[in-house]
């Protein structure tokens, strides 16, 4: 990370997870505001986009954001077994 401004790779970081993962900006924001999210949708684009700042505490608000919503992406079912059984490698 840049010294002069750690959050200069931190937005660029956070924006291509979201693309890797399909999150929608809208998905993002509505989430990082049920959060406690301080800042708007608009703020929260633009901080995606390198073109503004926010502090601390938002951006990694933002960050968790993106992290919970990915963490319930890979939690919803997978593919099914013929068996039904949830796991078949570890037995």
């Amino acid at each position: 990370m840049d010294e002069t401004n750690p959050g200069q790779e931190q937005f660029a970081l956070t924006f291509d997870a979201m693309r890797r993962t399909n999150i929608s900006t809208g998905e993002l924001w509505l989430h990082y505001f049920s959060m406690g999210g301080g800042v708007d949708e608009y703020e929260v684009i633009a901080y995606l986009h390198g073109l503004i700042d926010l502090p601390e505490h938002e951006r990694d608000c933002i960050s968790q954001a993106v992290n919970e919503l990915y963490d319930d992406l890979c939690r919803q079912r997978g593919a099914p077994y013929s068996s039904g059984r949830t796991r078949i490698c570890d037995d």
